[in-house]
């Protein structure tokens, strides 16, 4: 099983990610998907094809293509991943986008911080809560 889907069309960003995530304290496996058409197909899948779910998806909203909104909405219209946490984690501190994505279905909303470090924190932060904290109810 995947610890965390990140959903990242941007290669400099994903490449941040998989640093990051690499230097944290624990494993944690990942996968990264560059669109919201991916995600989807990954989430939703076919019953011929559906992958583990992840513990979590970070999401950015702003995608190419199938909007991170559009993924949040596809994904919570499932009964397979209705109750899956959702982060989105996004440049975009406009409270209009904040509250779209919490009335699409987001359980927790992160902006990304401008730094490295400060984005490090900010995803051990996550990965700390989601993974270790949460207790979840969707362990299909």
């Amino acid at each position: 099983m995947v610890d965390v889907l990140y959903i990242e069309d941007n290669p400099n960003d994903a490449d941040i990610f998989s640093r990051l995530m690499r230097k944290l304290n624990r494993p944690v496996t990942y996968t990264i998907l560059n669109n919201g058409h991916e995600a989807i197909a990954y989430l939703i899948g076919t019953e011929q094809q559906k992958a583990a779910l992840p513990k979590v998806v970070i999401l950015d909203l702003d995608l190419g293509g199938v909007s991170g909104f559009e993924v949040i909405e596809k994904t919570r219209a499932s009964d397979r991943t209705k109750y899956l946490p959702i982060v989105a984690f996004s440049t975009s501190d406009s409270p209009r986008d904040i509250q779209q994505a919490y009335d699409a279905g987001i359980n927790a909303y992160v902006v990304k911080p401008g730094s490295y470090q400060a984005t490090g924190m900010a995803l051990t932060k996550v990965c700390d809560f989601w993974l270790e904290n949460n207790t979840r109810i969707d362990n299909r």
